[in-house]
C-alpha cells in the first residue's frame, strides 16, 4: 500500500510503500482514500508548528480529513478530522467518524471545501453568542482569502442580515460577491465611523490590522461586538491589544480552531456543515495530484497558491 510521511518537519512528504493494513475492528470501516486537501492547516501540521502536531513522532502522517469511499457499495463518505492516517491508498476508519455524502458529491470539491467553509460555520455555531448571527451585521476580515469568501457564503445562510468586507487589495475586494459594504484595509488599520455598528468580526487575518480594527469598530448601543479570531494572513504571531481597549469598549473576544471547539462540536455540526459544502461548485483554482508525486507537488508555486488535493 501507497502512503506518505514527513520524515523530517519541515520538509514535504515523502511517498513509500507500508504494509497492507490489518483487517478492520468490528466497529471500523476500511475504505479507499479518494482526496484529501492540502489546505493550510496540513502545512502547518507538516512543518510540526500546529498545536495538533506538537509532540508527534516522525515518521508522520500530517492529513486531517478527507474523502473515502466503501467499494463494496460505492458510498462516498467524509471522514471527521483527526479520525485516521488519510495520506495513504486505504484507511481503516471508526464508523462513526464517517459521514455519508449525498449521491453525485464531488469528492475533490467536498475536500476541498471542509476546511474554508467549516472554518467559518464553526465559528459562528460554535463561537459565537447563540441566537446572535441571526439578523447581525458581520465583518469579514479578509474577505477576498478564500475562507472569507466561504465566511460571507456561510454568514448569508445563517441569517447574517448585513455584511462587510474588509481587504487589502481593492480591485480583488471589488469583485467579491454579496458584500454590502467594502472597506480597503490600509494602514492606519480603521474602520471608517460611517460604517455604523458591528455586531460580529471574523478575523482571518489577525496582527496589528485586528487592533485597528477592535479600537474603531462601533458597537451597538447594549450589544457586544463579538471578535473570533480564525486566522493569521498577517503573518504577525501575537495581537498586541491595548488593556485599556478592553475596559472601554463592549469587546467580546475569543477564537476558533481545534481546540476552541472540540470533537462533540464538529460532530454536532458536521451534517449541515457537508450540507452546504455539497451544493457549492468545486472551486476554480484546484489542482489535483496523485499521492505517489506529493513530495514533488508539495512546494511548487502552484501548489502553494491554489488549493492542492491529493487523490491516492
Amino acid at each position: 500500500m501507497k502512503v506518505a510521511r514527513v520524515t523530517s518537519w519541515g520538509s514535504a512528504p515523502e511517498s513509500s510503500s507500508a504494509p497492507d493494513l490489518p483487517a478492520p475492528s468490528p466497529s471500523q470501516a476500511q475504505v479507499k482514500v479518494v482526496a484529501v486537501a492540502v489546505p493550510p492547516l496540513v502545512r502547518g501540521r507538516a512543518i510540526g508548528k500546529h498545536p495538533s502536531a506538537r509532540g508527534a513522532a516522525l515518521p508522520f502522517d500530517p492529513s486531517v480529513d478527507g474523502v473515502v469511499q466503501d467499494e463494496a457499495t460505492g458510498d462516498l463518505f467524509y471522514v471527521n478530522p483527526m479520525a485516521a492516517s488519510l495520506f495513504a491508498e486505504r484507511a481503516n476508519v471508526e464508523r462513526h467518524m464517517l459521514v455519508k455524502l449525498a449521491p453525485g458529491a464531488d469528492p475533490v470539491a467536498v475536500a476541498t471545501l471542509v476546511n474554508p467553509v467549516g472554518s467559518s460555520w464553526m465559528a459562528l455555531r460554535c463561537r459565537a453568542l447563540p441566537g446572535t448571527v441571526e439578523g447581525a451585521t458581520v465583518l469579514v476580515l479578509g474577505a477576498t482569502s478564500t475562507s472569507g469568501r466561504a465566511a460571507i457564503t456561510v454568514a448569508r445562510s445563517l441569517g447574517a442580515a448585513r455584511i462587510i468586507g474588509m481587504s487589502r487589495n481593492e480591485a480583488t475586494l471589488a469583485a467579491v460577491p454579496d458584500l454590502e459594504e467594502r472597506v480597503v484595509l490600509q494602514e492606519p488599520f480603521s474602520l471608517p465611523p460611517t460604517l455604523g455598528p458591528v455586531h460580529i468580526i471574523l478575523d482571518f487575518v489577525g496582527g496589528r490590522a485586528a487592533v485597528g480594527v477592535l479600537q474603531t469598530v462601533e458597537a451597538e448601543p447594549g450589544k457586544d461586538v463579538q471578535y473570533i479570531h480564525v486566522g493569521d494572513l498577517a503573518g504577525e504571531e501575537s495581537i498586541g491589544l491595548p488593556a485599556r481597549l478592553l475596559n472601554s469598549r463592549p469587546i467580546r473576544i475569543t477564537g476558533s480552531g481545534m481546540g476552541a471547539w472540540g470533537k462533540m462540536d464538529v460532530k454536532k455540526e458536521i451534517g449541515g456543515l457537508l450540507s452546504a459544502v455539497v451544493k457549492m461548485p468545486r472551486p476554480q483554482d484546484v489542482i489535483t495530484a496523485p499521492l505517489a508525486e506529493v513530495q514533488s507537488v508539495w512546494d511548487t508555486p502552484e501548489a502553494k497558491t491554489k488549493r492542492l488535493v491529493l487523490t491516492p
